[in-house]
C-alpha cells in the first residue's frame, strides 16, 4: 500500500511537471513586477509591521479611544440643537477616524486600504474620508454654524453610504 502511494505521488509530480511546462530541477518563472499601487501598499504594510500582540494592543487602544470620543460626541449632541455644533462635530469626526484606525490595526493597513478601494466601495470611502477631513476643516477654520451643520450632515450621509457598501446587497 505504501509502495502504491509513493508511486502515485511520483506520477502526480511528473504530471504536474508536464502540465506546468516547468522541467524537473528548473526554477519556476519569476512573478510579474508589482505595480506602483501594489508597491506602495507593500511599503505601507512593511512600515506598520507589528507582532500579533502589538496589533491587538493598538486595536484595543484605538477602539476604546474611538468609543470614548463617540460617547463624548453624544454628550455634545444637545449643543447642536442650540446652535453650537463645533464640539460635537470635532469629537464625532475624531471618533470616526479612531475607529477606522482600530480596524487598520486589526486587519492591517494594506488590507484596509484594499478593502476601501474595491470598485464597489471606492466612491463611498472617498466621500467619507473627504467629508470627514472637510468637517474637521470647517470646525477648525470656519466655525460658522451653517457651514458646520452642512459639513456634519454631509459627513453623516457619507458615513452611512460607506457602511452600507459593506452590506451584501
Amino acid at each position: 500500500s505504501n509502495m502504491f502511494a509513493s508511486a502515485g505521488n511520483k506520477l502526480q509530480s511528473i504530471s504536474m511537471t508536464v502540465l506546468s511546462g516547468v522541467g524537473v530541477g528548473e526554477p519556476p518563472p519569476p512573478p510579474p513586477p508589482a505595480t506602483m499601487w501594489e508597491s506602495l501598499l507593500n511599503k505601507i504594510d512593511k512600515f506598520f509591521e507589528m507582532s500579533y500582540m502589538q496589533r491587538m494592543a493598538g486595536f484595543i487602544m484605538t477602539l476604546i479611544f474611538g468609543l470614548v470620543m463617540m460617547g463624548m460626541a453624544s454628550m455634545y449632541l444637545p449643543m447642536v440643537l442650540i446652535g453650537f455644533p463645533q464640539k460635537f462635530a470635532f469629537t464625532y469626526a475624531m471618533s470616526n477616524l479612531l475607529l477606522l484606525t482600530s480596524s487598520c490595526f486589526m486587519v492591517g493597513p494594506k488590507k484596509q486600504i484594499e478593502n476601501m478601494t474595491q470598485p464597489h466601495r471606492l466612491v463611498a470611502a472617498a466621500a467619507w474620508l473627504t467629508s470627514t477631513v472637510g468637517l474637521l476643516y470647517v470646525v477648525w477654520r470656519m466655525r460658522f454654524f451653517v457651514y458646520v451643520a452642512c459639513a456634519l450632515s454631509i459627513q453623516v450621509i457619507s458615513l452611512l453610504y460607506y457602511v452600507g457598501s459593506y452590506l451584501p446587497w
